[in-house]
């Protein structure tokens, strides 16, 4: 027996779908990412290149004006349980061990030492905590002038309060603290 084929109903063929609304929707993101890093590029550009105290210098100048400021002549803290870190900004080799063992000698209890990236003309100090007394201790203690000690909280720094940043001007702290 033969077999009789069924005539097919003509159609016409299918073109391969193209997913052009999925291309222009591609198209429009990356349009538009292309322009957000082209507007902010001065920004991803100069990001590290900033002082970080110039952050905070704003903030001092406004304390400063409003009389929050204490004078030289505040009240002592005691600075038994602060726990200090030594950064060398100036470039000379060996400066923070140093600073380190003078810190030690004078009863700080200094945790870790280190290097900054950038290098510092003047010596900063930074608080990592609230209280802005025990940094403006150490900084009467060393002769560092009040317009150089800033508050920079660091969430990751777990158990250091203060960071020295000894700065290009170390030897002038060295006089000034074997004068006093």
């Amino acid at each position: 027996m033969m077999r009789i084929s069924k005539k097919k109903a003509h159609t016409p063929e299918q073109k391969p779908q193209t997913n052009l609304h999925l291309w222009i929707i591609i198209t429009l993101l990356s349009v538009q990412t292309v322009f957000l890093f082209y507007k902010n590029m001065y920004f991803f550009k100069n990001i590290f290149k900033d002082d970080p105290n110039k952050y905070y210098e704003d903030e001092l100048k406004k304390k400063t004006l409003n009389g929050e400021e204490t004078s030289d002549n505040a009240s002592i803290v005691n600075m038994a349980n602060v726990r200090i870190s030594v950064l060398n900004g100036c470039g000379s080799s060996g400066i923070a061990t140093v600073w380190k063992d003078r810190l030690r000698k004078m009863n700080f209890d200094v945790r870790e030492t280190g290097n900054t990236d950038k290098k510092y003309v003047k010596t900063v100090i930074l608080s990592r905590i609230e209280d802005m007394r025990y940094a403006k201790q150490l900084a009467r203690s060393l002769g560092v002038g009040s317009e150089n000690v800033v508050m920079q909280l660091n969430k990751d720094l777990v158990d250091i309060d203060l960071t020295i940043i000894i700065g290009s001007d170390h030897k002038e702290l060295e006089k000034r603290k074997s004068d006093g």
